[in-house]
């Protein structure tokens, strides 16, 4: 769940948290910082008219003590430990069932409090807070006898905090939590209670994040669930009040399946008689003209069924032998249309649910057949991506799956048809384009986006290997027209230099990226087997490419060094030939165009005074003897000869450390410049005056070097003078 602090603030707390940032966005000590004294106040206000004694004692010590809690928290960057407790014990004793009746208005106060306390807190302190507090709300949703609206405003707290991180655990572990679990099971088993709905979202979120909560939701609550999730289906009645008891058991369903759910509670979902085939029956009722026309008439566009119903099926093809019986009820229940006309769905959840799904069936083999049967199931994804594109919507929703989903379409026997009609259609939108605008976009956002980096890595596989078939079946109208688009060529070589110093060099982000970024460019197929051919110099076409490999300084070290891993494989596999050998033939060509060689000279002596600076004078004085070490003779204890790139110094998921200390090693690899990567065959190499083990061409190289070079030098000249101790 995405959390949003203001997501649900009062008009007047939001214009205090705008007022408290100064025209910036405010951060989470600003938005806490407005709701304590909003709470103020309040207190204020009602000390004045008259409140209980024990409200006017916390009305007394509230400015004092709230000032105390924003100083620390400001000073600390958030609240940790003590300050923890003692948000607890400020904020608690507004927060229990007799307070929130006498007091309706200040508990939505604090409940708003609430939330940025728990976004100030770190993960460890997060138990301090919700033991005492997490229950309170927890007592007051399952009070019956409050109003209506306080439970459901302590349900929406409580959905609210359970988004952030740590908290389920937090709450979970809390004094009483049981009772309140127990408390919300009842809840969502009455027919009649009208918070049967929250109850079930509560518990989902919760079974969700925690395995013992989940054993124990599901086992109360699953039965409840396919009964009416069948019963729905069966009946196609609808209604407002259908749909909304529907989202509930579909709800519950999705997050019970998520993959970090225990496996064990996943098969005991699975394991359920006719589930999967009910939820299939659901989705395509829910497709029905009655629904349609219930829908328009009562206008409503707040939560909708189909996105919980399409995750819980992706949830249901977790596994190979679950992944077929989904497949076969979606086949032959005739859902899988339905499917993909989610992706028209005016409601953006449903758009990204549906896609997510079709990527998830276009996994397997037998999923790639069953979409190729379906009409037009290329054309809708491509379709939604780029749609989703114009609409400025975010790439994590749609557009990702969607390409995903095309890119596994174009694995297929006939997925040559696809990858044609995608070049066909990016050309006729032209460079300008809202679909190569699209995948430009999703490869940008594989370095520069905040996801996970192998959220990312796999955002930069499926993209690359969709615009690499793309391009391999375009005509040459067509790729005229990708090369042109700018955004394209210049997040191609981005993720390129990215994903060559980032990943492992065997990753198949980078053998999808490395033909495709020399294509931009005017690298083609036969240009291999001619060696000697110099490239051919920069066109109208190639123009946009060859400025974007202009300004990747550090692409020629990463690709000497991806060339010197590649001449160290064995050639004879089917890895080789399917993957490593274009990749290579593509790395080869790129390393000799001008525009590489010249970035990679115009940045070196800006990173030799950045690393003199850095290293200081002791340095610079050590590295100069570099240059005054004679060249070691062949057969002297390190290897002679050539090599397409680097001595593999820079190592590591990061390709930025030192040299080995070790000589051993050093000579296990063929000499190369620890810098630039120019091997002992394209000019004499000097070896490092302190270590013995690293070598540059040069003192410029060396300097520049040293910096990353320091530690391993350090460390092997101590070894050094302990062998000789």
């Amino acid at each position: 769940m995405e959390v949003q602090p203001a997501m649900c603030w009062p008009p007047q707390m939001a214009a205090a948290a705008a007022g408290a940032g100064a025209g910036a966005d405010p951060t989470i000590c600003e938005f806490l910082a407005a709701e304590l004294g909003a709470i103020g106040d309040e207190l204020s206000l009602g000390a004045r008219n008259g409140l209980a004694p024990e409200v006017q004692e916390i009305a007394s010590s509230w400015d004092l003590r709230s000032r105390a809690l924003l100083d620390a928290a400001g000073a600390e960057g958030g609240l940790d430990g003590a300050e923890a407790a003692a948000a607890a014990e400020l904020l608690q004793p507004m927060l229990s069932g007799a307070f929130a009746a006498a007091y309706p208005d200040l508990f939505s106060l604090t409940m708003h409090a609430l939330l940025s306390t728990c976004l100030s807190c770190s993960t460890e302190a997060l138990p301090l807070l919700l033991g005492p507090v997490g229950a309170s709300l927890l007592d007051v949703f399952a009070n019956a006898r409050l109003s209506r609206q306080l439970r459901s405003a302590a349900a929406e707290s409580l959905l609210s905090m359970l988004g952030v991180q740590g908290c389920a655990e937090a709450l979970l572990a809390a004094r009483g939590a049981d009772g309140a679990v127990e408390a919300l099971i009842a809840a969502a088993k009455r027919e009649e209670e009208p918070h049967r709905g929250d109850a079930f979202h509560v518990l989902a979120t919760l079974a969700g994040r925690n395995g013992a909560a989940a054993e124990r939701a599901v086992a109360a609550l699953l039965p409840i669930a396919r009964e009416r999730i069948q019963r729905a289906a069966a009946a196609g009645a609808a209604s407002r009040a259908a749909a909304t008891a529907l989202v509930e058991p579909v709800r519950f369903l999705q997050h019970v399946m998520l993959p970090s759910a225990p496996a064990a509670l996943r098969a005991r979902v699975l394991a359920t008689p006719g589930l999967i085939g009910a939820v299939v029956d659901l989705l395509v009722a829910l497709g029905s003209e009655e629904w349609a026309a219930a829908r328009e008439e009562d206008g409503d566009t707040r939560e909708q069924p189909e996105p919980f119903t399409v995750l819980a099926l992706v949830g249901f093809m977790s596994t190979p032998a679950t992944y077929a019986a989904v497949l076969e009820e979606l086949t032959s229940r005739g859902a899988l249309p339905r499917v993909l006309a989610l992706l028209r769905s005016p409601y953006r959840n449903a758009r990204s649910a549906a896609s997510f799904c079709i990527a998830t069936i276009a996994e397997e083999a037998a999923g790639r057949d069953a979409l190729f049967r379906s009409p037009r199931a290329a054309a809708e994804l491509a379709a939604a991506l780029r749609r989703a594109h114009a609409d400025g919507e975010d790439h994590t929703m749609t557009q990702e799956h969607a390409a995903v989903a095309l890119a596994r379409l174009t694995q297929h026997s006939e997925g040559r048809r696809v990858a044609g009609a995608l070049a066909l259609a990016a050309a006729a939108e032209g460079s300008a384009g809202s679909l190569l605008g699209a995948l430009a976009a999703l490869i940008a956002a594989s370095v520069d986006s905040g996801d996970s980096f192998e959220g990312r890595r796999h955002t930069c596989l499926h993209t690359a290997l969709l615009l690499g078939r793309m391009v391999s079946v375009a005509t040459a109208e067509q790729l005229r027209v990708l090369r042109r688009a700018a955004p394209l060529a210049d997040a191609c070589v981005r993720a390129l230099q990215y994903w060559l110093t980032h990943a492992k060099m065997e990753d198949m982000a980078v053998y999808h990226l490395m033909p495709t970024a020399a294509a931009m460019a005017g690298f083609e197929d036969d240009q291999e087997s001619r060696p000697g051919t110099q490239p051919p110099a920069a066109t109208e076409d190639t123009a946009a490419a060859r400025a974007a490999l202009r300004r990747a300084p550090g692409l020629e070290r990463v690709l000497r060094r991806y060339l010197d891993w590649a001449r160290r494989q064995p050639s004879s596999n089917q890895v080789w030939l399917a993957f490593i050998k274009p990749a290579v033939s593509a790395a080869r060509w790129l390393a000799t165009l001008p525009e590489v060689k010249a970035a990679a000279a115009a940045a070196r002596p800006a990173a030799v005074a950045a690393a003199a600076a850095a290293a200081g004078p002791a340095a610079a004085a050590g590295e100069r003897a570099v240059a005054q070490q004679p060249q070691p003779q062949p057969g002297a204890g390190s290897s002679s000869g050539g090599a397409d790139g680097s001595s593999g110094s820079h190592s590591g998921a990061n390709g930025a450390s030192g040299a080995s200390g070790s000589g051993a090693e050093a000579a296990a690899r063929p000499r190369a410049c620890g810098e630039c990567g120019k091997s002992a065959a394209d000019e004499p190499l000097l070896r490092c005056s302190g270590c013995k083990a690293q070598y540059y061409c040069g003192e410029a190289c060396a300097m520049a070097n040293w910096k990353l070079h320091r530690a391993a030098c350090k460390a092997a000249r101590r070894a050094a003078a302990t062998q000789r101790s």
